[in-house]
This record gives C-alpha cells, structure tokens and sequence, in this order.
C-alpha cells in the first residue's frame, strides 16, 4: 500500500504556518492513519516537536547532515532531499507544505504520488532558489494540489493546472486550543494584534494609525503587537511611527510569546484587530492568525479582503472593515468598544464559525479521502 509522508523544511515553533501543519497531524492522527512527519533542515535552535501522536512519527533528515552555515544550507538541502526521493519505493504518497525544491525530483520518481499544499501565490514572495513559472509548470504533473482560497485556485487552473487536480482545503485551527483558557481581569483594557510586524502582509503600519484615533477617544486603551518583525525595516518604520504619533506608551511590541502563553494573551484582549490590504498576499492567501482570533469568543475586527467576506458577515460574526483606510478601521474599534454586549455576541458567533468551518478535522479528513482517491 505504500507509506505517507508530510514533508516540511523546517519546524519553527509557534508559527502560523507551522500550527497549521501540526493541526493536519493531529487530525490525521485522530483518523488513525500512519504518517512519517519529515523535515529536512533544522532552524537555528535545532527545535525538535515535543509532543506525540498515535500512529506518527517524526523524522529530522538534518540529523545526518546538520550544517548550520547560511551558505552552505541549500547544498545541505539538495543531498538530503536527494538521498530522501530515492529512498522512496512504489506505492508510497507525499505532501509537500513547503519544501518547493523537492518537488521536481518527487514529480520525476516513479510510483510515487505527489499532492503539493500551497497557502500563497507563488508570486508573492521572490524566491531566489526556484523558478517560480517552472513550478507553476510543474503544478501540471502533480497528483494533487491543495490550496487555501478560490483565487488561489482559480490562478492555477488559468495557468493550466488541471481543475480536477486543484483542491480547496480551508484554513484550520485546533478547536481545542482555547479550552479552558478564562478571560483575566486586566490592569489596562487593549487591542490586541499577533504575527509579524510586516506592513506589506498584515498592514501594521494602518493599524498603528487607526489606533491613534481609538487612543484620542479612549486613551485608557492600549495596542499590543505580538510577535517578531519579520524585518528590521518594517520593525524600525513602525516603531518609528508610533514615536511620530506620540504613542510609545500606548503601543506595545511585547516581542516573541510562546505558544503556552498566546492563548491567554489573546483570551483577555477586549478586541483583536487584522488590518490587512487588499494586496496580492491577502487576496490569494487566507490568515491562520484568524482562526484562533476567532475561537477566543473576543470581536474581531477585521479588513474584507481575499476569502473573509465568504465566511464572515459584517455585525454578525466579525467586524469588516474597507482595507487601507485608518479612519474606517478605527470606527470599527470604536464601536465594539462603545457596544460591548453586542460586540460579545459577535465574537460568540465568529467562535462558532470558526469550529464549523475551519475545523482541523474536517479539513484533514477531506484531504485524506482527495490522498486516497475517495471523492
């Protein structure tokens, strides 16, 4: 019958990419189907999962050649991911998350089906490893290709992946995550956003200005943005905006929060806040941050872009806001501040959502039964 293989670069704790792929283990584990996990380069902590599953192993290919130079890591990668094809034998499937490179090689072994899962446009990041228009060429041949949005999947089926290869897979949250995680009584109400500080992504630096005007009203209110920047020009320009709008006390970069504790920081937030433009990212991608914004029962505000406005309504399960627009973001904020009875019943009903619709479970069972043949 074969062996299935999930295939990942690398594991990077706490990440939203990362938690979305564990969400698939975990529900393959609880379908009781075997999965090797596999990952083939180790991050710079050498992070290894702690947690076990029935019916999973993991795998660290980088446990033969761990070579931590930057330089040298995409030739670590090639023998690796080499030495791992050829190990394969007739029969057996993998899914790739990430992992682009490896694709041709697996397209090109015989016996061995190949299902691709891509949350992005293939153009919204420039890549320098791969040619992004040979892996769209490439997305031909595969067996199975899993995507997280219709414009994602309409862009391939205009560049002539076949439609009957093409698989929408929603986004996924663990519906368990926030169980029994309470909301605290805090010292200063706040705002909360989690990810990366990047305006290009998740339009920070709008958020930052729409706050300004939440603060003028309510100076009581604080913003906290949680997480890493994902560069140090985005994270210095928007440090460099709160100063200019005399908001350093109010605006808290809190830094890197481990998965134990995110729950909790998120749970006792009075708003959690996306403030995402209307670029090539949101349009064709769909945010893995959203999901857990919504399981805390908090409101979310959030801007209509990409696939939200399918699963969201305005008033009733979120708050939608126009994109790129502070002013409108910032009424959006106001107002759950000022209707907070209402704005509860709206963040019950995103939590509902949220377990309907993007369900871990669901999505993994789907995705078995498209692995499988069985749809």
């Amino acid at each position: 019958m074969g062996k299935l293989y999930f295939i990942k670069t690398e594991y990077k704790p706490n990440t939203a990419e990362d938690n979305r792929f564990l969400s698939f283990v975990e529900g393959f584990s609880q379908l009781g189907v075997e999965v090797e996990v596999v990952f083939v380069l180790s991050d710079d902590k050498n992070s290894r999962i702690t947690k076990q599953w029935p019916h999973v192993t993991v795998t660290y290919l980088w446990d033969k050649l761990n070579i931590n130079n930057r330089y040298l890591r995409q030739l670590s990668y090639t023998l690796l991911a080499r030495c791992f094809v050829s190990s394969l034998k007739d029969g057996d499937k993998v899914v790739l998350f990430d992992s682009q490179r490896m694709m041709f090689p697996l397209i090109k072994k015989r016996g061995v089906k190949v299902f691709v899962e891509k949350t992005e446009h293939p153009f919204a990041y420039h890549v320098r490893t791969i040619n992004m228009k040979k892996y769209v060429e490439w997305c031909k041949y595969l067996d199975g290709l899993f995507v997280i949005s219709t414009a994602l999947r309409d862009y391939f089926k205009s560049q002539g992946v076949p439609s009957d290869k093409i698989h929408i897979i929603n986004m996924t949250v663990d519906p368990q995550r926030f169980n029994g995680v309470t909301k605290q009584v805090v010292e200063q109400p706040y705002i909360a956003y989690c990810g990366s500080a990047s305006n290009n992504k998740d339009g920070v630096d709008e958020l930052i200005k729409a706050f300004a005007i939440v603060a003028k009203q309510y100076p009581n209110y604080r913003l906290f943005i949680i997480g890493k920047g994902l560069s140090k020009d985005d994270d210095s320009a928007n440090r460099q905006l709160v100063e200019r709008l005399n908001l350093s006390e109010e605006i808290v970069f809190t830094g890197v929060v481990s998965a134990e504790e995110m729950p909790q920081l998120l749970k006792d937030a009075t708003i959690l806040a996306l403030d995402r433009p209307n670029n090539l990212q949101a349009q064709h991608g769909f945010p893995t941050k959203l999901g857990e914004y919504l399981l805390t029962e908090n409101p979310v505000v959030v801007t209509s872009v990409g696939d939200i406005p399918l699963f969201l309504k305005d008033g009733e399960s979120a708050l939608l806001s126009e994109p790129q627009n502070a002013t409108a973001f910032a009424e959006k904020l106001i107002w759950a501040i000022e209707h907070p009875i209402e704005a509860t019943n709206i963040g019950k009903a995103g939590s509902d959502v949220a377990k309907k619709e993007f369900n871990c479970m669901i999505e993994s069972k789907r995705m078995f039964n498209i692995i499988n043949g069985n749809i």
